[in-house]
């Protein structure tokens, strides 16, 4: 028995949601893994909130958090040059 509602979304395609984007676990799981653990992916996620959302790199979809893996790494990236910049480095 088909219902209205299925009849509905049934005619309706799927489009995929933020297609380019995964879950937070990404930075700290599986290959290309940009940070060594959960608890250092999220340091770096409090440290850079405003620069990550500027560049669209993270997004809140239903209440789970989704990193855009590039922009991501991008902004990190960049926060490493400016902090050698700022602090200086003796090697």
């Amino acid at each position: 028995m088909t219902t209205t509602l299925d009849a509905k979304t049934a005619a309706v395609p799927l489009v995929p949601f933020l297609p380019e984007f995964r879950p937070l676990n990404t930075l700290w799981e599986g290959e290309g893994a940009i940070y060594p653990s959960e608890a250092s992916a999220r340091w770096y996620l409090r440290q850079l909130r405003e620069q990550l959302a500027e560049a669209e790199a993270v997004a809140l979809p239903l209440g789970r958090l989704m990193v855009h893996p590039e922009r991501f790494a991008k902004v990190a990236r960049q926060a490493a040059i400016d902090g050698f910049a700022k602090r200086g480095h003796r090697d």
